[in-house]
């Protein structure tokens, strides 16, 4: 009867310092406020590793890159004359002269296959709180050859040099005092956006910011803004990293911190080791395929922006949004309802208009047998056709047991 009444002590007590470091974590989070406050060269903003690119999702390690992030790195080196052609660039990454890291190693968060190197423009995006990283994200590419879709046409290496060229200038022209962020991401969520799979209003609100400053005159830049519905998630997802930075280093907090995907395998980091990396092998995301195309032709899930899914938008704030419920609804496991509900830990007082929970427990999801989604898109898996669809990738509970059992049994 003794030794019971000293295991079941000790139970209590390993329990009662789980809930107390998560609650830490957590408190962390909802105190976060990202502003964005410069838009710099990244070599400017981070001490950037030598002839390094950085790609999406943990360390591919010896897996060699999928097509998409080698046409992406491939156009990232002809950008910063690094390679004299695609041929040239392709050999040497695949030769290691040029390396791959992943972004978030080094406080940066890239789109599905999106590579950055030192001379792209990024968004500084700190935590006017004071506690969190400093966050730093590309300029979205909008449509068409944008580097996040890991073509091979060599208009992606153009339109790289014009994002960070005319449509850079522009921007940087029209920040003035810090952004709240979080401002705009409420604003959005209350309108009808998830602020990952739709950023319509988050778009819209953001642009007409920067317009106020002082309206656009080059009508190519007030173009591409106009038709680029997606502009605001790579700053958004920014936001999501620097908010979640904030609850690293929790002694016993199971709070995922980071989260991401590299087209071979799916990883998360959580608060009480923020440096360790926990994979599974990738799978493909489940949902609509444009025509001509099938499951079979799909990468598996790639990009940084499941950081926005495991701060608790996206698709874990479906419900919120009717759009993104009547367009990728049909494939989420779970309802987001439920998700929210179960996996989510506290209100943020931020979103005070687009109330949505925040703080991923990897506990909350071992014990609920929850599995958390995030709404993701597809690309072709040749790197050929760009975005082929949209879906929803299920994070597998073996990720979140693999965590817990390394890291706390």
């Amino acid at each position: 009867m003794e030794l019971h009444n000293e295991t079941t002590s000790s139970m209590l007590a390993t329990h009662e310092h789980a809930e107390h470091a998560e609650r830490i974590a957590l408190d962390a989070i909802v105190a976060s406020r990202p502003v964005l406050r410069a838009l710099l060269r990244a070599r400017d903003a981070i001490r950037w590793p030598e002839r390094t690119l950085l790609h999406a999702g943990p360390p591919l390690g010896e897996s060699a890159p999928p097509p998409p992030i080698l046409h992406s790195a491939a156009h990232a080196a002809l950008f910063e004359g690094w390679a004299a052609s695609f041929d040239e660039a392709i050999a040497a990454i695949m030769a290691r002269e040029i390396l791959l890291a992943p972004a978030q190693e080094h406080d940066c968060v890239v789109p599905l296959a999106a590579v950055l190197s030192p001379g792209q423009y990024v968004q500084v995006v700190s935590d006017a709180a004071g506690r969190g990283r400093t966050i730093h994200a590309a300029l979205s590419g909008g449509g068409g050859a944008a580097i996040r879709l890991g073509m091979d046409d060599p208009q992606v290496t153009a339109h790289l040099r014009w994002i960070n060229g005319p449509l850079a200038d522009a921007v940087g022209a029209r920040l003035g005092a810090p952004v709240d962020l979080a401002a705009i991401a409420d604003a959005a969520l209350a309108l009808g956006d998830d602020c990952h799979g739709r950023t319509i209003e988050g778009t819209r609100i953001w642009v007409e910011r920067l317009a106020a400053e002082r309206p656009f005159d080059d009508p190519a830049v007030k173009r591409f803004l106009d038709t680029s519905p997606g502009f605001f998630l790579n700053t958004w997802m920014a936001a999501s990293a620097c908010m979640l930075s904030t609850a690293e280093h929790v002694n016993g907090s199971a709070i995922v911190t980071s989260m991401g995907a590299n087209g071979r395998h799916a990883g998360i980091r959580l608060a009480h080791a923020p440096q360790r990396w926990f994979t599974v092998e990738a799978t493909t995301p489940v949902g609509r395929f444009d025509a001509g195309f099938a499951a079979t032709d799909g990468l598996p899930a790639i990009g940084d922006s499941a950081v926005v899914d495991a701060l608790g938008l996206g698709a874990m704030c479906m419900h919120r949004s009717e759009a993104q419920q009547q367009n990728l609804g049909a494939f989420m496991q779970s309802p987001p309802q439920a998700l929210n509900a179960t996996l989510l830990g506290a209100l943020h007082p931020a979103f005070t208009r687009g109330a949505t929970r925040v703080g991923l427990s990897a506990r909350s999801v071992v014990a609920s047998g929850l599995r958390p989604a995030v709404a993701l898109g597809i690309l072709d898996t040749n790197g050929r056709r760009g975005r082929i669809g949209g879906g929803i990738w299920t994070a597998p509970l073996a990720l979140f047991e693999d965590a817990l059992t390394a890291l706390f049994i």
